[in-house]
Protein backbone atom coordinates (compact mmCIF):
# COMPACT_ATOMS: atom_id res chain seq x y z
CA UNK A 1 0.00 0.00 0.00
CA UNK A 2 2.80 2.39 0.94
CA UNK A 3 4.67 1.62 -2.30
CA UNK A 4 1.58 2.36 -4.39
CA UNK A 5 1.04 5.66 -2.59
CA UNK A 6 4.70 6.69 -3.05
CA UNK A 7 4.65 5.85 -6.77
CA UNK A 8 1.42 7.82 -7.24
CA UNK A 9 2.81 10.81 -5.33
CA UNK A 10 6.01 10.85 -7.38
CA UNK A 11 4.06 10.54 -10.62
CA UNK A 12 1.86 13.47 -9.60
CA UNK A 13 4.93 15.59 -8.89
CA UNK A 14 6.46 14.74 -12.24
CA UNK A 15 3.26 15.53 -14.15
CA UNK A 16 2.70 18.89 -12.47
CA UNK A 17 6.30 19.97 -12.86
CA UNK A 18 6.78 20.56 -9.16
CA UNK A 19 9.83 18.36 -9.13
CA UNK A 20 11.72 20.56 -11.63
CA UNK A 21 13.30 23.53 -9.93
CA UNK A 22 16.54 25.18 -10.94
CA UNK A 23 18.10 26.88 -7.91
CA UNK A 24 21.29 28.84 -7.51
CA UNK A 25 22.76 30.85 -4.63
CA UNK A 26 20.38 33.81 -4.98
CA UNK A 27 17.14 32.53 -6.46
CA UNK A 28 15.07 29.61 -7.71
CA UNK A 29 13.47 29.49 -11.11
CA UNK A 30 10.62 27.11 -11.77
CA UNK A 31 11.56 25.71 -15.18
CA UNK A 32 7.95 25.14 -16.21
CA UNK A 33 6.63 28.62 -15.48
CA UNK A 34 9.81 30.70 -15.50
CA UNK A 35 8.96 32.21 -12.11
CA UNK A 36 11.74 33.40 -9.80
CA UNK A 37 11.69 32.85 -6.02
CA UNK A 38 13.61 34.97 -3.52
CA UNK A 39 13.64 34.55 0.27
CA UNK A 40 14.55 37.27 2.79
CA UNK A 41 14.88 37.09 6.59
CA UNK A 42 15.62 39.42 9.46
CA UNK A 43 14.66 40.32 13.04
CA UNK A 44 12.94 43.68 13.29
CA UNK A 45 11.93 45.66 16.40
CA UNK A 46 8.52 45.11 17.98
CA UNK A 47 6.49 47.15 20.45
CA UNK A 48 5.21 44.17 22.43
CA UNK A 49 8.07 41.65 22.03
CA UNK A 50 11.86 41.55 21.93
CA UNK A 51 11.70 41.37 18.15
CA UNK A 52 9.88 39.86 15.23
CA UNK A 53 11.62 37.43 12.89
CA UNK A 54 10.36 38.03 9.37
CA UNK A 55 10.72 35.39 6.67
CA UNK A 56 9.51 36.71 3.33
CA UNK A 57 9.17 34.54 0.24
CA UNK A 58 8.68 36.42 -3.03
CA UNK A 59 7.46 34.42 -6.04
CA UNK A 60 8.04 36.70 -9.05
CA UNK A 61 5.92 36.03 -12.14
CA UNK A 62 7.82 36.03 -15.42
CA UNK A 63 4.88 37.24 -17.52
CA UNK A 64 5.25 40.87 -16.33
CA UNK A 65 9.06 40.96 -16.58
CA UNK A 66 9.38 40.07 -12.87
CA UNK A 67 7.54 43.17 -11.65
CA UNK A 68 4.84 41.38 -9.64
CA UNK A 69 3.95 38.10 -8.03
CA UNK A 70 2.81 36.39 -4.86
CA UNK A 71 4.30 36.51 -1.39
CA UNK A 72 4.25 34.53 1.86
CA UNK A 73 5.28 36.34 5.05
CA UNK A 74 5.87 34.52 8.32
CA UNK A 75 6.14 36.77 11.38
CA UNK A 76 7.48 35.08 14.52
CA UNK A 77 7.42 37.09 17.75
CA UNK A 78 10.45 36.60 20.01
CA UNK A 79 10.97 37.05 23.76
CA UNK A 80 14.18 36.93 25.78
CA UNK A 81 14.97 33.58 27.34
CA UNK A 82 18.33 33.02 29.00
CA UNK A 83 17.86 29.25 28.79
CA UNK A 84 17.41 29.27 25.00
CA UNK A 85 20.39 28.63 22.73
CA UNK A 86 20.05 31.95 20.87
CA UNK A 87 18.89 33.90 23.93
CA UNK A 88 15.32 34.20 22.64
CA UNK A 89 12.39 31.90 22.11
CA UNK A 90 9.45 32.00 19.73
CA UNK A 91 6.13 32.97 21.29
CA UNK A 92 3.70 33.10 18.39
CA UNK A 93 3.79 33.10 14.60
CA UNK A 94 1.47 34.50 11.96
CA UNK A 95 1.40 33.78 8.25
CA UNK A 96 0.12 36.20 5.66
CA UNK A 97 -0.15 35.70 1.93
CA UNK A 98 -0.94 38.03 -0.90
CA UNK A 99 0.31 39.79 -3.99
CA UNK A 100 3.15 42.22 -4.50
CA UNK A 101 4.17 44.67 -7.16
CA UNK A 102 7.47 46.37 -7.86
CA UNK A 103 7.19 50.16 -8.11
CA UNK A 104 9.86 52.61 -9.22
CA UNK A 105 9.87 56.06 -7.64
CA UNK A 106 12.62 58.68 -7.71
CA UNK A 107 15.06 56.18 -9.17
CA UNK A 108 14.50 53.65 -6.39
CA UNK A 109 12.77 50.27 -6.49
CA UNK A 110 10.07 49.51 -3.91
CA UNK A 111 7.96 46.44 -3.26
CA UNK A 112 4.37 46.86 -2.16
CA UNK A 113 2.90 43.81 -0.38
CA UNK A 114 -0.90 43.62 -0.35
CA UNK A 115 -2.33 40.97 1.96
CA UNK A 116 -5.07 38.60 0.82
CA UNK A 117 -7.33 38.43 3.88
CA UNK A 118 -8.85 35.03 3.06
CA UNK A 119 -5.41 33.36 2.88
CA UNK A 120 -3.86 35.14 5.89
CA UNK A 121 -4.06 34.46 9.60
CA UNK A 122 -5.71 36.89 11.99
CA UNK A 123 -2.93 38.81 13.73
CA UNK A 124 -0.60 38.93 10.74
CA UNK A 125 0.54 42.24 9.26
CA UNK A 126 -2.40 43.83 7.49
CA UNK A 127 -0.44 46.15 5.22
CA UNK A 128 0.13 47.18 2.69
CA UNK A 129 3.79 46.75 3.58
CA UNK A 130 6.40 48.75 1.69
CA UNK A 131 10.00 47.64 1.24
CA UNK A 132 12.89 49.48 -0.39
CA UNK A 133 15.13 47.25 -2.50
CA UNK A 134 18.48 48.73 -1.47
CA UNK A 135 20.36 46.26 -3.66
CA UNK A 136 20.04 42.67 -4.92
CA UNK A 137 20.32 41.19 -1.43
CA UNK A 138 18.75 43.72 0.96
CA UNK A 139 15.20 44.98 1.58
CA UNK A 140 14.44 47.75 4.08
CA UNK A 141 10.96 48.20 5.56
CA UNK A 142 9.74 51.78 4.96
CA UNK A 143 6.53 53.58 5.89
CA UNK A 144 3.56 54.27 3.61
CA UNK A 145 5.22 57.54 2.51
CA UNK A 146 8.28 55.47 1.45
CA UNK A 147 10.46 57.13 4.10
CA UNK A 148 13.37 55.22 5.59
CA UNK A 149 13.38 54.52 9.34
CA UNK A 150 15.91 56.29 11.57
CA UNK A 151 17.92 53.14 12.14
CA UNK A 152 17.92 51.39 8.76
CA UNK A 153 19.90 48.39 10.04
CA UNK A 154 17.10 47.48 12.47
CA UNK A 155 14.54 47.28 9.63
CA UNK A 156 16.60 45.30 7.12
CA UNK A 157 15.81 41.90 5.63
CA UNK A 158 18.68 39.98 4.02
CA UNK A 159 18.32 37.65 1.09
CA UNK A 160 19.00 34.01 1.92
CA UNK A 161 17.98 32.42 -1.39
Amino acid sequence: MKKTFMVAALAALAVTGLASCNCNKNSCKNEKKGDRIEIYTGVLPAADADGVRYTLKLDFDDDQNYTDGDYDLNETFLVSDSTAVMGTRDTKSFLSEGDFIVENKDGKKYLKLVRDNKDSQVGSAEGPIYLLAENDSTLVMVNADLQLPENVAQYTLKRTK
